[in-house]
């Protein structure tokens, strides 16, 4: 009687295909995690850098298209534009798409940021008084978090020296024009710095009057 071969594998070569089989898996697996881990951080970098244009585009938008007024509409004729080196106010206009018709006042102010996770705060409310009988239509909006430092800067004619050239001061208050430019500097509470934004600013004919170097929206012209 013949006999048969029985094929197969034997208990040796199940070892070795199983040890295999579990190194690719091993390398797999990791691959995958990298690929997750480059993922993750790819989408953290493109979130800040959106985060970043987002209040970039704020502040040019809406500085570079200020209105230089004076409110007439309170006890004290002042200048619209006003600010410091923590905060800032001045008068633009909103999009027809949000909702909000006519020139509006911003008060930009950092809160909170003794506790190291401050917020910027804009306040948006109507420039011009609204008919008897009506609320004002206030609102407010937290544009970024976690922020440590909001620092103001301003470039302009000094009204003591107005014959001496532009110099950055830390303040613009109780003016009678706009700065020629509006620097922004920001810190988050991680420690990340962004760089500074330097706006632009319309200038009214008064200033333009009064400086006697050409600069016109933040720009030389002679």
């Amino acid at each position: 009687m013949n006999s048969q071969q029985q094929s197969g594998f034997t208990l040796i070569e199940i070892l070795l295909g199983m040890s295999i089989m579990s190194v690719m898996m091993v390398l797999l697996f990791g691959s995958m995690r990298v690929c997750i881990q480059n993922w993750d951080a790819g989408e953290d970098k493109f979130a800040k850098v959106s985060q970043a244009a987002i209040i970039q585009n704020f502040f040019s938008n809406h500085l570079e298209n200020l209105i230089p007024l004076f409110d007439d509409f309170s006890e004290t004729r002042v200048f619209s534009f006003q600010g410091d080196e923590a905060s800032l106010q001045f008068v633009s206009s909103m999009p027809a798409s949000a909702g909000r018709l006519g020139l509006q006042l911003f008060t930009v102010v950092l809160n909170g940021a003794k506790r190291g996770d401050g917020q910027i705060m804009v306040s948006m409310r109507p420039f011009f008084p609204v008919s008897e009988g009506t609320e004002w239509n206030i609102e407010d909006v937290t544009i970024l978090k976690n922020v440590k430092s909001l620092n103001f800067a301003y470039f302009g004619v000094d009204a003591e020296k107005p014959n001496e050239e532009p110099v950055w001061q830390a303040t613009w208050l109780e003016k009678t024009q706009a700065p020629l430019l509006v620097r922004i500097a920001i810190e988050l509470s991680n420690g990340e710095v962004w760089p500074e934004q330097i706006v632009p600013l319309k200038v009214d004919s008064s200033a333009v009057s009064t400086n006697p170097f050409g600069i016109v929206n933040g720009r030389f012209t002679r």
